[in-house]
C-alpha cells in the first residue's frame, strides 16, 4: 500500500505534465496556422492628435523659488532640457512609420487614416488600431553600478537623464457593428548612455567607479520614437495570436501561457512582460 501511494502521486504528475506538453504543442500549432495566414489581413492605422508632456524634474522649482501651483507646469517645461526642443510632429511621424513598418513585414496591408474609405471595403480579417495617446515624460533615473572583487561587493550610485514614453492604443476587430474594441498601455524609457568600471585609487587605498556618461540628446528621440513603434506593432500581432487561441483552443484545454511570436527566427516563445497591459473592459 505504501508502495502505491508513492507510484500514484507520481503518475499524476506525468499525466499532468503531458497535458501542458500536449496543450503547448496545440497553441504553438494553432499559432503558427495563424500566423501564416497573414496575407490576408489589413490593419488601418490613425495618429494621435498630440503628445502630453510632463516635466517630473520636480526640484527645479524649490532651486527657482516657485511657490505658486498654478505655474508650476509652465516653469517646468519652459527649463525641460528635452521637452521643449521636441519636434511632436516628427516625434509622431517616426512612430508611426516604424509601427506601419513593422506591421508590414508581419503581412498585413496597412492603410493610413487618409485611406479609411477604402479601408471599410475590406470584407475580412480586418483590424484598427488607434493610437489613442503619447505621453512623454523628463525626468532622472536612478542607476546603481555593482561589481564584486575579491569576495567584496562595491557600488556607486548616480543619476541619468530619461525620457519615459507612456502610450495608450485602442485595438479592434473591425466589424459593422463596432464592437470588440479595448484599450491597451505600454511604457519604454530611454537614458543616458555610459560606460564604467570599478579600479582601485592606490593613493587613497580605496575603491572608485570611473565612468563617463554619453549625455542623451533631443534627437536620439526620433529614433526611439521609430524603435517603439516597431516593438508595439510586434506587441500587436502578440495580443492577436493570443486572442486567436483563446478563441480556438478547445475549452478546457488552453494554458495560461501569453505566447510571443519571434518573426525573424519563426518561433514562439512564452512572455510575461513584453506585452500590452489591458486597460478595460471590452465593450
Amino acid at each position: 500500500m505504501l508502495r502505491c501511494k508513492k507510484i500514484i502521486p507520481a503518475a499524476v504528475i506525468i499525466i499532468l505534465t503531458m497535458q501542458m506538453i500536449t496543450s503547448c504543442s496545440v497553441e504553438e500549432k494553432l499559432a503558427l496556422n495563424f500566423v501564416k495566414a497573414n496575407n490576408t489581413r489589413s490593419i488601418l492605422i490613425f495618429p494621435p492628435d498630440q503628445i502630453f508632456k510632463v516635466n517630473q524634474k520636480k526640484e527645479l522649482l524649490d532651486s527657482l523659488k516657485i511657490y505658486d501651483e498654478s505655474k508650476f507646469d509652465s516653469v517646468l517645461y519652459a527649463h525641460s532640457d528635452y521637452l521643449q526642443y521636441l519636434n511632436d510632429s516628427l516625434f509622431i511621424a517616426n512612430y508611426v512609420l516604424g509601427y506601419k513598418e513593422e506591421m508590414t513585414s508581419l503581412g498585413f496591408a496597412v492603410y493610413n487614416q487618409e485611406e479609411t474609405q477604402t479601408f471599410m471595403e475590406v470584407d475580412s480579417n480586418a483590424y484598427v488600431a488607434n493610437i489613442a495617446q503619447i505621453e512623454i515624460e523628463e525626468t532622472y533615473y536612478d542607476y546603481r553600478a555593482g561589481e564584486t572583487i575579491y569576495g567584496h561587493y562595491y557600488h556607486y550610485d548616480f543619476e541619468l537623464n530619461a525620457i519615459v514614453v507612456n502610450s495608450w492604443i485602442e485595438l479592434k476587430e473591425f466589424d459593422k457593428n463596432g464592437n470588440g474594441q479595448q484599450l491597451y498601455y505600454a511604457t519604454d524609457l530611454i537614458t543616458d548612455d555610459f560606460e564604467g568600471d570599478f579600479h582601485v585609487d592606490i593613493f587613497a587605498g580605496e575603491m572608485r567607479y570611473v565612468y563617463n556618461i554619453d549625455t542623451l540628446e533631443t534627437e536620439n528621440l526620433y529614433n526611439f520614437a521609430f524603435l517603439l513603434g516597431r516593438k508595439y506593432a510586434s506587441y500587436t500581432m502578440d495580443l492577436f495570436i493570443n486572442k486567436h487561441l483563446d478563441e480556438n483552443v478547445p475549452k478546457g484545454q488552453r494554458s495560461e501561457t501569453y505566447w510571443r511570436y519571434d518573426p525573424y527566427r519563426k518561433e514562439f516563445f512564452p512572455e510575461e512582460e513584453n506585452k500590452f497591459i489591458p486597460m478595460d473592459e471590452e465593450q
